[in-house]
């Protein structure tokens, strides 16, 4: 293990959970779970919890505005749901707005960074941009006789939000495109060995491309970056685990990757895919947030919100 990535805190949630995200700021985290949405301080206390009834909200998904203004909240259940939080004193209280449903398909959400698109990528042969008022700009589904060639997308906005990215994991042939948000059109396209699937996107910073989870098998993972045009392969690093977890830190070129059972948390050059530290969480990890370079959120599956610090060795004290 590297002390460069070292465990700041666990936290326990009395839920399985499955994504989670940061403030830009690192000081609060948003998890969502079976239960529904809660957010925490680092020092583990809860200071809001969505539904507050008794009544579960399964979360798969989320996405958050830097400032933690905003959350959007992805369901099992199909749901696409905004939460507008404010903050009074030692808790956070929050409105709820439905965005966008379908049901039983929502697979992945992104965020643009100046928080006026989000894009859903389904389990189905569907995608859909909308605005974050809930407006829908354009969708490829099968309702609409648009239906794609792949399902189980993944998604992710580029900075500016001009391109959306995809890539599917179908029992198919698989493949990965760049769209333009204006149109839907393809502006860039490429197949992936048969047999192979991409399971998770993030976009990395400053226009350099595009961070491709491959799942060419149960077993193994690769990790893959493309240049913006889906030209040409910059780098790759393959795994004998499966990789659980993708994330890049909007700052820093730098990603967060969750690999194998035991739940290894590594921080990777998003520019020439070194692996710069890593560390274990002892469990599969289910979603990770990275933040401002150091800050770095994990939940696993055994119930846990873990907070880790990223800090090399020339800027220790």
């Amino acid at each position: 293990m590297s002390r460069d990535l070292e465990i700041h805190r666990w936290i326990q949630i009395t839920q399985q959970a499955y994504a989670v995200t940061l403030s830009r700021d690192g000081q609060y985290i948003a998890v969502g779970s079976e239960q529904g949405v809660a957010v925490f301080n680092t020092t583990g206390r809860c200071l809001l919890t969505h539904p507050p009834t008794s009544a579960p909200l399964p979360v798969h998904q989320l996405a958050a505005t830097p400032d933690l203004t905003r959350l959007y909240v992805g369901a099992r259940q199909g749901w696409l749901i905004r939460l507008d939080l404010e903050r009074e004193e030692d808790a956070f209280h929050c409105r709820a707005h439905s965005l966008y449903q379908a049901d039983n398909d929502l697979h992945t959400l992104s965020l643009s960074i100046d928080d006026q698109l989000i894009a859903v990528g389904h389990l189905s042969p569907a995608l859909t941009l909308l605005r974050t008022d809930g407006h829908l700009l354009w969708r490829c589904h099968p309702d609409d006789g648009t239906a794609t060639e792949g399902q189980l997308w993944a998604v992710a906005l580029d900075a500016d939000g001009s391109t959306l990215y995809v890539g599917s994991a179908g029992m198919g042939t698989n493949r990965l495109a760049a769209l333009d948000t204006r149109s839907s059109s393809p502006t860039a396209h490429r197949y992936l060995e048969p047999g192979t699937k991409a399971t998770s996107l993030a976009v990395l910073p400053d226009g350099k491309g595009i961070a491709v989870v491959l799942a060419p098998g149960i077993y193994t993972g690769r990790l893959v970056a493309y240049d913006p045009g889906l030209t040409d392969l910059q780098w790759e690093r393959t795994f004998d685990e499966p990789i659980t977890a993708l994330t890049s830190d909007h700052q820093q070129p730098l990603l967060a990757v969750g690999v194998g059972y035991e739940g290894e948390v590594m921080v990777i050059d998003g520019q020439n895919g070194r692996i710069m530290a890593a560390e274990q969480t002892r469990s599969v990890v289910n979603g990770l947030a990275f933040t401002q370079g150091r800050s770095l959120a994990a939940v696993t599956q055994d119930k846990n919100l873990v907070l880790m610090h990223y800090l090399p060795k020339e800027f220790r004290l």
